[in-house]
């Protein structure tokens, strides 16, 4: 009965996240010309962050940026990104690369939950010479 009780609260918490982006989804467009660094980064390692009267519990990710494709809001080599733990947490895996569409909330990177960002190779373009030329729109 505990296990079933578990598994309707995160089946729950999934159709909620899943609702909230779909009425709220960033267009490619709009996410291009609004994120302070567009950027194609590789993770290297996922932090946990304990809840604090700063900021929500959630993970630190360290990316290697690898390719800024637009934008000057990232000028390092390594960033770290937060990500809270909710319902619409943009979870990450450490080895992966990612296109990134970075915003800043405070003193955080963060990535719009709702937006473009996710695994390279999972993205709509081909090339990164394809979406620098959208970018450029």
């Amino acid at each position: 009965m505990k296990t079933w009780i578990v598994s309707l609260a995160i089946a729950a918490a999934s159709a909620t996240c899943l609702a909230q982006c779909q009425s709220n989804r960033v267009s490619l467009n709009q996410e291009l010309h609004e994120a302070g660094t567009t950027m194609v980064a590789t993770v290297e390692a996922a932090v946990p962050v304990p809840d604090s009267s700063f900021h929500l519990d959630g993970i630190n990710y360290i990316v290697h940026v690898d390719r800024v494709i637009k934008g000057r809001m990232v000028d390092r080599d390594v960033v770290d990104i937060f990500s809270e733990n909710s319902p619409t947490k943009f979870p990450m895996q450490t080895g992966k690369q990612y296109l990134l569409f970075i915003h800043r909330n405070y003193n955080d990177y963060e990535v719009d939950n709702c937006g473009n960002s996710g695994l390279l190779q999972a993205s709509n373009f081909d090339s990164l010479a394809k979406l620098k030329e959208y970018a450029k729109k």
